[in-house]
């Protein structure tokens, strides 16, 4: 498999998993809404729990494509690149959220405030930023050390360190409390959660040959431990009324990373069509992620007459905010300096070559 073949079904990868996250924002505006039953809110509750692979699965990619391209160490000027095309559209965007909020009528904190508290700390849905930025900083000071050792043991040791530090903060308040009081950043955003997700991304991608023949020679064992894999989430959310729809919850972390190789899997054998779609959606993913609660939150209200048909409902919300999303990354595409405000300065380029 050459690199080209790697980078398509990646690309698609990170389109479906952009379309999962817009899908898992979806349902809020469904299970909310004061018409709907309430066994249809307690499934889609449970649904919307196995979207939650999204986030984490979006931002294993980065570190792959990382561990792929720089598993020696990283040019000069990576993070300066990083700063222009991530950071400042983290930065940006966040603005016109706090804006967003500040204009509400309902509330009365100073623009600064409210931009400090969201933005600046982190406790929005631009969070996953922070932890891309963390995996780099981890990157850039472990790739020596994660070359040498056995990554059966970094792996094993990750997963012990996260899934505890995910269980403790879940059931002994007083530990949430201290990352909550003492981390610099958002609490969601703490390192020893995003350790495994973080070893396992850079594994995958130092060995991704080797790793995706060995899915493909035992798809059906790892379609068998994804099975499997769900158990405790629904045992989890059924019998312990652990309900929480976020990132970081204890029980995800193995169905996550098998959901990751079945989704990758998949796109391996699509990777001799070109479709179009998923290189659109792929090329503006990061603008998507950045903006579309904006717009879900808008639509949800908009789309409120079909909530009595969820399939519908569900459909029309992921389309028209994937719809509004790419059509705003699309005019701000012409706009000088766009790419600081879209993540990326492909997508003109890649309209006209395409289109």
């Amino acid at each position: 498999m050459n690199k080209l073949n790697k980078k398509i079904e990646i690309t698609y990868a990170r389109a479906f998993f952009c379309i999962s996250i817009v899908a898992l924002h979806s349902f809020p505006g469904l299970i909310n809404d004061p018409n709907t039953s309430e066994f249809s809110r307690s499934l889609n509750s449970f649904l919307r729990i196995l979207l939650l692979y999204a986030t984490p699965s979006f931002i294993i990619l980065s570190e792959i494509l990382l561990s792929m391209r720089y598993s020696t160490g990283l040019p000069k000027n990576f993070f300066i690149k990083r700063i222009k095309l991530i950071l400042t559209p983290y930065i940006l965007i966040g603005a016109f959220f706090s804006l967003n909020i500040y204009l509400s009528s309902n509330e009365s904190r100073s623009y600064i405030e409210i931009f400090t508290t969201y933005v600046l700390h982190g406790s929005w849905y631009g969070w996953f930023v922070i932890v891309i930025f963390q995996f780099y900083i981890l990157h850039a000071l472990f790739y020596k050390f994660l070359n040498k050792v056995n990554p059966l043991i970094v792996l094993g040791t990750t997963f012990l360190i996260s899934f505890t530090h995910s269980c403790l903060a879940y059931v002994h308040n007083p530990y949430l409390q201290w990352w909550i009081d003492f981390y610099p950043v958002y609490s969601r955003t703490a390192i020893p959660y995003w350790l495994f997700y973080f070893t396992f991304g850079y594994y995958l991608g130092v060995n991704y040959e080797y790793v995706m023949n060995l899915v493909k020679k035992y798809i059906w064992v790892l379609f068998g431990l994804w099975i499997l894999s769900t158990i405790p989430i629904i045992c989890i959310y059924h019998f312990m009324d652990v309900t929480y729809a976020q990132s970081n919850r204890f029980d995800i972390m193995l169905y996550t990373v098998f959901t990751f190789l079945i989704v990758l899997y998949a796109m391996q054998s699509l990777e001799k069509f070109k479709l179009t779609l998923l290189l659109f959606i792929s090329e503006v993913s990061f603008f998507i992620y950045m903006s579309h609660p904006l717009i879900n939150a808008h639509l949800s209200r908009g789309l409120a007459s079909f909530v009595d048909i969820p399939l519908i409902f569900l459909a029309l919300m992921i389309l028209f905010t994937l719809g509004f999303s790419i059509g705003i990354a699309l005019l701000l595409s012409h706009l000088p300096f766009s790419k600081f405000i879209i993540g990326r300065n492909s997508f003109n380029e890649m309209l006209k070559k395409n289109y």
